[in-house]
């Protein structure tokens, strides 16, 4: 069944990732798949951590910042996107208010009351 997921329509969520609290509006949890929009507050800092599967962001508007050992800081505006491989240890900020949509094989984003 197709579904639409328009910005004025999104219902949010405030939910904790890794301790930190945003927004999260879902689209897909499906065959192991997950997609969800998140809204993220300037300066709101996900720590390091790394996944055990896939993981795509896609910025919707603002900026993300992502950093990884070894490699210099990213910075990926409104537009742009980013693929986490399975084990990549990586840091991310929001510069400004953010949106991104992420798409993932695992979904370790627990409720805030969790």
């Amino acid at each position: 069944m197709t579904t639409y997921h328009e910005p004025a329509g999104r219902t949010w969520t405030t939910i904790a990732v890794r301790g930190t609290a945003m927004e999260k509006s879902s689209v897909f949890e499906a065959h192991g798949v997950r997609s969800a929009f998140f809204r993220m507050a300037p300066g709101c800092e996900i720590p390091e951590h790394d996944h055990t599967g896939w993981v795509q962001v896609v910025v919707m508007s603002g900026r993300m910042r992502v950093e990884q050992a070894g490699l210099p800081p990213r910075v990926i505006a409104s537009g742009g996107a980013y693929f986490v491989s399975p084990g990549e240890e990586h840091r991310e900020m929001a510069e400004t208010e953010t949106v991104v949509l992420v798409t993932q094989a695992e979904d370790r984003f627990l409720p805030v009351d969790s």
